[in-house]
């Protein structure tokens, strides 16, 4: 007789938790900028915090000081050899959002 989780029958279980209204539409909200609903959100919270044994990191949307700062870290950034064209590339930047 096997007593391994892996060779187990995969049976879901529905799974019901009480939550603020607040909470849920604005996790809601995240996950699908995410890329994912609640079920999934909460069976990576619960798959990631077997593998982690204990609670896990919290994925999180990267805002633009952080990919300011990633960039700025990995060479990713233009270097400016006067500061007439650091000023005509901002410009230009700013010509091209519109």
């Amino acid at each position: 007789m096997k007593n391994n989780v892996k060779d187990q029958p995969m049976i879901k279980r529905k799974l019901s938790v009480n939550v603020l209204e607040s909470d849920r539409d604005a996790a809601s909200h995240l996950f699908k900028a995410l890329g994912m609903d609640m079920t999934t959100a909460i069976n990576l919270f619960l798959k990631q915090s077997i593998a982690e044994n204990g609670l896990p990191f919290r994925p999180q949307l990267v805002n633009d000081t952080a990919k300011a700062v990633y960039a700025a870290r990995t060479g990713q950034v233009q270097h400016f050899d006067h500061e007439a064209d650091w000023q005509a590339s901002v410009l230009n930047e700013l010509k091209n959002n519109d």
